[in-house]
């Protein structure tokens, strides 16, 4: 075993049986250790390197602590499979069979069958897993869980089948109505819940036709992606999350609308009010702009008091 290489792939950071197994003696070690060369992390663990651990090494000290049956988990694995870029400052990992003397600044729980894949060097839960992870913690509501489900199918991660079949292979999980219902839509392209909302109550409660979603243009500002869109008629729905849509972001939302009007394109916004409070009026407003540019079939009231009752049949 080349030593070097070893402490490069984990961050400075070794076990005993390592160090012997590369072939340094008892005594080496020992001299290493009262020298100060090496830092002891716990028994039989060492830190090779001068200085504090970074957050790989305290990562990687953690796993050699737990052994071949463990992996990193939730805010940590999410790090790993490159979705957040933010290290977590606590290390959370799970381990199937034995208890383990945890380290400092790190949380352990013990988990049979975990399901694992190797990254940047380490052992993870599976990107379904992880998913289903941080959306069962306590205080995650469900839009969240979908926001985390979308976010992590639309960066390649994982995808709606894995991620179904890791939901059903769940024994529990606070969230599993809502995110199987939010798995088709995201597939689709949805990215957002209030995406998912104008996607179920604005237009598929009231009949409309299903846009597409996240259409890709390119505008003399750059690539955009359209959140839906009825190319046939040339309608464009633009939702607009409160916190994204302030200041610059909706100055360049402006822009990007006259842009696409020089396609002959008309761009409606609705944001968290209107989709949901005004669900029924903004299902008309769409309809009404839809008819005006060719569409002939009817719209579905959703309830005996929609507003959509009151329309006209279409001649």
């Amino acid at each position: 075993m080349d030593l070097d290489a070893l402490l490069r792939r984990q961050h400075g950071v070794l076990t005993h049986a390592q160090a012997v197994r590369a072939g340094l003696t008892e005594d080496a070690i020992r001299w290493r250790i009262t020298k100060g060369d090496w830092t002891r992390i716990v028994r039989g663990i060492y830190h090779a390197y001068p200085g504090q651990l970074d957050w790989f090494g305290r990562a990687h000290a953690l796993t050699l602590r737990l052994g071949p049956h463990a992996a990193l988990t939730m805010a940590a694995a999410a790090h790993l499979h490159g979705v957040e870029t933010r290290q977590p400052p606590i290390l959370t990992a799970a381990v199937s069979g034995r208890q383990v003397q945890r380290l400092p600044g790190t949380r352990i729980v013990r988990r049979d069958g975990l399901a694992t894949v190797i990254r940047q060097g380490l052992p993870v839960t599976t990107a379904p897993t992880t998913v289903l992870d941080l959306t069962a913690q306590p205080g995650v509501l469900w839009r969240e869980a979908v926001h985390v489900s979308a976010r992590w199918i639309h960066s390649g991660r994982t995808t709606p089948n894995d991620l179904a079949d890791a939901l059903a292979a769940r024994a529990r999980h606070p969230h599993r109505r809502v995110i199987n219902l939010a798995l088709t839509p995201i597939a689709e392209g949805v990215e957002s819940v209030l995406e998912l909302q104008a996607l179920d109550r604005v237009i598929d409660r009231h009949g409309l036709p299903r846009p597409r979603l996240q259409v890709p243009a390119v505008i003399p500002a750059g690539r955009i992606r359209r959140d839906a869109e009825w190319e046939e008629f040339g309608v464009v729905l633009e939702v607009d999350g409160d916190s994204a849509h302030t200041g610059e972001a909706a100055r360049i939302d402006r822009r990007r609308d006259r842009h696409t009007a020089r396609s002959g394109r008309l761009t409606l916004r609705a944001g968290f009010v209107e989709i949901e409070f005004e669900q029924c009026e903004l299902a008309v407003d769409i309809f009404l702009t839809l008819r005006s540019r060719g569409y002939r079939k009817p719209i579905v009231p959703c309830t005996p008091r929609c507003p959509a009752r009151l329309l006209p049949a279409v001649s």
